[in-house]
């Protein structure tokens, strides 16, 4: 073999070498090139002949990598064994022992170098739907919904609202608001502790606006491609300012501030054709002498149109059993809206 050609095989055999990775999906394709990070739903994958590639968890049968990588849970760099179905298996630091974890419960997945700088992993979404009409019937109404969250090592910030205007016959509108911030804490492979505030105001039930302060832990119990399950609980501070009609009389309190125990609850089944079932709750009960509940809950179905658009049904109802004067204990509402993922 003459020389050219010895060239020629060391720098094939340099390239590959180079690859620190491939990752295999179940439809048989293989990817090489290196593992970036991991988000909610999927993996962040370089590709050495196409670039960065966001390929979703459910579609993976195997990731190889050489690369020490950050899993969460663990303080030690790990290191990938073959996986087993959905099942990710593998060993950190100096012990021999095999964890097995689901790919899709998995949080936080990075090579350990960029994980000791601190890189920042993000992802959100958006939601809006809304109605308007002229003629028999006049009626504007808007729902605008947002979520974004930051993740850096173990920690994760998330940023949320809601923004809501309706208006019936020239009326003036009413507008419904609220901002959420939360920081979470991956502390271990299923267990996180969170700490969050919240801040709205709804006219249209009494509240002229309230605040939030949470604190708990939170548990995965599950997290497949079937199904998920995760349950959260704590302790809340909950404050309230009401907003009270000015033909009533009596002497009624204008602000409340209580205690309360909190605990949420968080479900999702993926249906055939593309379809998933969501149901979320929170419910708080407040720990003075004279108790008062309070629920909310959000069940629907979300079906993807195009890619990272998604079309969504859903019912969400609060029951609060100390409504203010001529206010319901209960709201439910229907609605259909379109949301962007990223």
């Amino acid at each position: 073999m003459n020389k050219t050609a010895w060239l020629v095989f060391l720098l094939l055999w340099l390239s590959q070498a180079a690859v620190a990775g491939v990752v295999e999906l179940l439809n048989g394709d293989r990817l090489e090139g290196e593992l970036v990070s991991l988000d909610d739903e999927h993996l962040l994958w370089r590709s050495t002949n196409f670039g960065e590639q966001r390929i979703n968890k459910t579609n993976i049968k195997n990731i190889q990598t050489d690369v020490a990588l950050k899993i969460n849970g663990n303080n030690s760099p790990c290191h990938l064994q073959p996986m087993e179905n959905e099942f990710l298996r593998y060993n950190c630091g100096d012990s021999n022992r095999v964890k097995r974890a689901s790919l899709l419960r998995i949080k936080t997945l990075m090579p350990y170098e960029e994980f000791t700088k601190g890189a920042y992993v993000h992802h959100g979404r958006l939601n809006l739907w809304g109605a308007y009409s002229r003629g028999n019937e006049v009626r504007e109404e808007w729902n605008t919904q947002g979520e974004f969250s930051l993740r850096r090592n173990d920690f994760r910030h998330v940023v949320g609202g809601e923004f809501a205007r309706a208006s019936w016959n020239y009326s003036r509108p009413q507008e419904r608001w609220n901002l959420r911030y939360s920081l979470d804490w991956f502390f271990g492979e299923h267990w996180f502790w969170y700490n969050s505030v919240l801040a709205g105001a709804d006219p249209q039930r009494g509240m002229r606006n309230y605040t939030r302060w949470g604190s708990g832990t939170g548990y995965q119990f599950f997290d497949n491609k079937t199904m998920a399950l995760s349950l959260k609980s704590g302790l809340a501070l909950h404050e309230e300012s009401y907003q009270l009609p000015a033909e009533l009389m009596g002497n009624y309190a204008l602000a409340d501030e209580f205690m309360a125990l909190g605990v949420a609850l968080d479900f999702r089944y993926n249906l055939p054709w593309g379809v998933g079932f969501f149901h979320n709750n929170e419910l708080l009960q407040s720990a003075e002498d004279d108790p008062n509940l309070q629920l909310k809950t959000s069940t629907g179905l979300s079906s993807m149109i195009l890619d990272r658009i998604y079309s969504e049904f859903k019912i969400d109802y609060w029951l609060d059993t100390d409504p203010q004067p001529t206010r319901q204990d209960k709201d439910t509402r229907m609605s259909l809206g379109v949301s962007y993922k990223w």
